[in-house]
């Protein structure tokens, strides 16, 4: 008998034991017929028309590595991935539940006849291929959703501490304008401050990178501006911060054009700051802007050691970076930080169709370049 005809014709058997499985693991101990079930039916019946349609042998290497075209609207085997996370299934509940599918279709198909033939040789390829199409769908679907939530949460958080932090920041403002506190005070109170900033530049980085992994992008308001004036007061602003450290600042050309300053100085302000950061207190931090006719290139260096291939692949993405970190650097003082500033800097580059890169040399040190190209300004309606 065909696999495709048998796995028709079985769908209870097979069905129980998917029933059984699903049972076993904990979210679904005390779950009803239906929600063990779930989608469990219609993938097998997407798997057997699968099974019965002709396929050319690209379409096969497509679908055993999950690449096969999408089909409109949700698949039997993505609107089961939603059921699962509805139910708290993890990553690895619901791979082992396509891969309890497979068993049990191949075992109870064995049982009922003789595999021998060529043409049962390729149903089993097919089936698997397809099982591996179903697997992947699922799992792109299930990844989907945890980090839309995820990010979500990132979101709404950064909102949330905002409020306090503004509390925070305005009382420490009070008390500086209250010139009859003694001076161990005034310095407290200039400290909470300057705190309260670096824990608002951390927050709206928290929130551009939760909006765009929402897919949204980080949002520009391009107007005319003067970037070699963004570009000293970021200067001036991290040396107020840093005032031990030295900094050189190199500008020529004409520098002015259609950008968002406040997120260009959000950009520049992040890259300083990574300089500062990963360079010895003694080191000089160097920024260079220079404009041409069709672009601005602004320039970060520092001495620091090198970057290794991998930390360079990654520099720009947090989430592997830090997926990639030793156990040892993940906890307490060698945490350092989670490396958002460099992403918000990519993004906010992106969304002015810039570039930016970056190079480390043993002579050279670490130097991010950003390349902008000058456009004509975004007007809204009423300016």
């Amino acid at each position: 008998m065909k696999l495709s005809a048998f796995i028709l014709e079985n769908l209870e058997p097979i069905l129980n034991e998917w029933e059984a499985f699903a049972a076993s693991l904990a979210p679904l101990e005390d779950a009803t017929k239906v929600e063990l079930r779930d989608h469990a039916a219609a993938v097998l019946r997407v798997i057997a028309t699968d099974l019965n349609t002709p396929q050319a042998e690209h379409q096969s290497i497509a679908k055993s590595k999950g690449l096969a075209l999408a089909t409109k609207g949700n698949t039997a085997a993505q609107l089961h991935a939603e059921e699962r996370v509805a139910a708290g299934f993890s990553g690895e509940q619901v791979m082992a539940e396509y891969r309890a599918l497979r068993s049990s279709v191949l075992r109870l198909w064995a049982l009922d006849a003789a595999i021998t033939t060529p043409a049962d040789i390729q149903d089993m390829i097919r089936f698997n291929e397809s099982i591996d199409q179903a697997q992947t769908e699922s799992m792109a679907r299930y990844s989907r959703m945890l980090r839309e939530a995820q990010n979500l949460f990132l979101a709404i958080l950064g909102h949330d501490v905002r409020t306090p932090l503004g509390a925070v920041s305005m009382g420490a403002q009070v008390l500086l304008m209250d010139q009859t506190l003694p001076s161990k005070a005034l310095k407290v109170g200039l400290r909470i401050l300057n705190s309260s900033k670096r824990m608002d530049a951390i927050v709206r980085d928290l929130l551009d990178f939760s909006t765009t992994h929402l897919g949204e992008g980080i949002p520009i308001d391009p107007r005319t501006v003067d970037l070699l004036e963004v570009c000293q007061h970021t200067i001036e602003e991290a040396k107020a911060f840093h005032p031990d450290r030295k900094f050189e600042l190199k500008a020529e050309g004409e520098l002015t054009g259609a950008w968002d300053g406040q997120r260009m100085g959000q950009a520049f302000s992040n890259l300083i700051s990574n300089a500062i950061q990963h360079s010895t207190p003694e080191s000089v931090i160097r920024v260079s802007i220079s404009g041409a006719a069709n672009e601005v290139v602004y320039e970060v260096q520092n001495d620091a050691e090198v970057f290794s291939p991998t930390k360079l692949r990654t520099l720009f993405d947090p989430i592997k970076r830090f997926a990639i970190r030793p156990a040892s650097e993940r906890v307490g003082s060698r945490m350092q930080n989670l490396g958002l500033g460099l992403y918000v800097v990519k993004e906010i580059v992106n969304a002015h169709d810039g570039e930016v890169s970056v190079k480390s040399s043993k002579d050279d040190g670490v130097t991010f370049t950003v390349r902008l190209p000058k456009q004509v300004p975004h007007r809204r309606s009423g300016d």
